[in-house]
């Protein structure tokens, strides 16, 4: 017999009440008394809330992995072998085609729409895989072009090194999905940018052309990257007219789609497709399963998708990872940073973290001072008081003191302290609160819950009629009449919102490691404790690092660093296997 959702709650604390109800709904649509599958069922509610498109069932899968709600009190629930589960499951009437709200499928367990999300995906993007060759006078335009694009390295050894963007350019025009990725520094956008002038010019007629970012601060960087690397091709004496056909907006996918806030309607999809030619993607790492099947659901036919990304970052906070499950040979990597040359102590840390070489960087970060890279610090437990305190003095304090708009925002861009988790003393709250009581003993303005002059905040709520996202920062400054408004930078230059439009904002001294993919900063203050290990991997340090341009601080203790060096996360999903055939 199944259990009552009070009964698992009260046998099982660790079990949230919403896996406890869908599977309980679960059940009842199969018919099924079996507490087997419920406690299957549970599992796969929880995987989706983590992220995971599926379950998997497969022996030294899948269940193997669930922590099983086990809590430091009691012993959790014991599955029995993947055997017999999958025995279990195929009793009933869940193939593909069956109907059944969940699908088991490859021994992997689904809710019917993920399932349906990843068989969409995998069709659309195989569809427009397939290699379209260039006509000879194609071929010849574009290789005149790259020649003007990428200046030639100068070695005439048979060893010289690849242009690793001009190659990508170059496999990109016969690709009517183009995958391009490559760490920070590695130039991605310097590439998309030629890679759109070089589709222009063999083009037979000009492009209608979109760019998106899934999020509205991503959609600006998108912008400002965008228009650095059209001044650098005007100065390369490119064609204006190829030059202007990269756009001077931007869109975030709920905006290029029309999604309505809490609403499943879109405006676009396949019965009303978007009339565009080549759509570009970027940060597409944080793109969800959900959105990437309506944005292809949307796209025409002839349509050429740019799809722009760094693998190593965090996957979307909602299930999929859809740039780890595209398989390698269709990816064009950029394998140069031009930022961290391997050399430096923070490409050198970035590099051992992703590689998951746990005791490697824990020495790159204790080496001492005499060997210690500049870029990086380590803060012990005992020195995190006063650090705090010297990085409040020499960032925050002339942010606050700036006498212009402009002033402050280049204090903003100069350092940013990021947490793991938002709760404890050194979560984002707590952070956020001791900077701001260190700031009141310097500058008599600062006052807890009130705005001042100088005061940065983040927006949490997206606010489509003034153009403002979930993630977009502005610094709180006085109009020409004195009341105070929230300044936010745009392509076109600042822009003042009155705050008392702005009911959805939070303080942003410190703030979460999710919330800065897609940022940069020039010194990066990264907090980690021993109460966020359930929340840290590789892939959340490497982002942290990597938002980093000069400088990175890191505030930890040797075990709690190098748990999540060697933790990894693995999202699970039947994507990648669906593209590889």
């Amino acid at each position: 017999m199944i259990l009552s959702t009070t009964e698992l709650l009260q046998r099982y604390p660790a079990i949230e009440a919403i896996d406890a109800y869908l599977a309980k709904q679960l059940c009842e649509s199969l018919g099924s008394q079996n507490e087997v599958l419920q406690h299957v069922f549970i599992a796969l509610s929880e995987a989706l809330r983590n992220g995971h498109s599926c379950l998997p069932l497969a022996p030294d899968e899948g269940l193997a992995l669930v922590r099983c709600w086990s809590t430091e009190e009691q012993q959790g629930y014991a599955f029995p072998a993947s055997k017999q589960l999958l025995a279990m499951l195929s009793a009933y009437a869940i193939e593909p085609d069956d109907g059944a709200p969940i699908v088991l499928h490859s021994s992997k367990l689904y809710l019917r729409r993920y399932w349906h999300y990843e068989h969409q995906v995998a069709q659309e993007l195989l569809q427009r895989m397939q290699p379209q060759a260039l006509s000879a006078s194609q071929t010849q335009v574009a290789e005149q072009l790259l020649a003007q694009l990428f200046v030639p390295v100068a070695d005439t050894e048979a060893d010289a090194p690849i242009d690793w963007q001009a190659q990508a350019v170059r496999d990109a025009l016969s690709r009517q999905v183009c995958v391009l990725a490559g760490g920070p520094g590695t130039g991605k956008t310097y590439t998309v940018a030629r890679l759109l002038v070089a589709l222009q010019a063999v083009a037979d007629a000009p492009l209608a052309i979109a760019m998106a970012a899934p999020t509205g601060k991503a959609k600006q960087r998108l912008l400002e990257s965008i228009s650095h690397a059209k001044l650098q091709l005007q100065q390369q004496g490119i064609d204006a007219t190829l030059i202007n056909s990269i756009p001077n907006s931007a869109h975030t996918l709920h905006g290029l789609l029309g999604l309505r806030p809490n609403s499943q309607y879109v405006k676009h999809n396949q019965a009303n497709p978007l009339n565009i030619d080549l759509l570009l993607v970027d940060e597409v790492s944080m793109v969800d399963l959900p959105m990437m099947a309506r944005l292809l659901d949307a796209l025409p036919s002839h349509c050429r998708l740019v799809l722009v990304g760094d693998a190593q970052q965090l996957p979307s906070v909602a299930a999929g990872s859809i740039l780890a499950d595209i398989p390698a040979s269709a990816i064009s990597y950029l394998h140069l940073s031009r930022r961290f040359d391997g050399t430096g102590g923070i490409g050198v840390l970035a590099q051992q973290v992703m590689q998951n070489l746990a005791q490697d960087s824990w020495q790159q970060l204790t080496l001492t001072h005499v060997e210690a890279s500049p870029q990086l610090q380590l803060v012990g437990d005992d020195g995190y008081g006063q650090w705090l305190q010297d990085m409040c003095n020499q960032y925050f304090v002339p942010m606050l003191k700036a006498d212009t708009l402009q002033q402050a925002f280049a204090c903003l861009a100069q350092f940013r302290i990021l947490a793991a988790t938002r709760q404890g003393d050194k979560g984002v709250e707590g952070i956020n609160q001791q900077v701001e009581s260190l700031l009141s003993r310097a500058c008599a303005k600062v006052r807890k819950d009130q705005h001042y002059q100088g005061k940065p905040v983040m927006v949490t709520k997206n606010h489509h009629g003034l153009d403002l996202y979930n993630g977009d920062i502005g610094i709180v400054w006085p109009q020409a009449d004195g009341q105070l408004a929230v300044c936010f930078e745009h392509a076109g230059g600042m822009r003042m919102v009155n705050a008392g439009l702005l009911q959805d904002l939070e303080i942003v001294y410190a703030m979460t490691i999710h919330k800065t993919q897609g940022s940069e900063f020039g010194h990066v203050g990264l907090v980690l404790t021993p109460q966020a290990e359930p929340l840290l991997s590789s892939q959340l340090l490497y982002t942290a690092i990597t938002r980093a341009q000069k400088r990175c601080s890191v505030c930890t203790n040797q075990t709690t660093w190098q748990r999540a060096v060697a933790h990894k996360t693995r999202r699970w999903s039947g994507l990648g296997q669906l593209l590889s055939g």
